[in-house]
C-alpha cells in the first residue's frame, strides 16, 4: 500500500517570526498559503478522482492506495503531481 502525505500548512511561527514580522511580510505569506491551498486543492481533485482514499491529520492530509510504491510514483508522474509537493511512502502490509 502506496501512502501520500500532503503538507497543508503548520503552526504560524513555523512560518514567520511572529515577534518581528512586518506587515508586508503577513501579506507575503497570505498570498503564499492562498497559492499553497490552491494547488492543494488540485492535488486532491487528481487523486480523488484516481481512487485514492484520504484522511485528515494535523498538518497535511493523507491518501492511501493499494498500488506498489514505483506504480503511484508513475501515477503521480502522469498526474503531473511533482515529488517536491507530497511525500510518498509504501507501507508493508501486515
Amino acid at each position: 500500500m502506496a501512502e501520500i502525505s500532503l503538507y497543508l500548512f503548520g503552526k504560524p511561527e513555523w512560518e514567520l517570526d511572529l515577534d518581528k514580522a512586518e506587515p508586508e511580510e503577513f501579506r507575503r505569506f497570505a498570498d503564499s498559503l492562498r497559492e499553497r491551498l490552491y494547488r492543494a486543492a488540485e492535488i486532491i481533485e487528481k487523486l480523488d478522482k484516481n481512487g485514492w482514499e484520504r484522511s485528515g491529520a494535523l498538518y497535511d492530509i493523507c491518501f492511501y492506495k493499494k498500488v506498489k510504491r514505483e506504480d503511484a510514483e508513475r501515477e503521480l508522474k502522469e498526474l503531473g503531481i511533482k515529488e517536491d509537493e507530497i511525500y510518498l511512502l509504501e507501507e508493508e502490509e501486515e
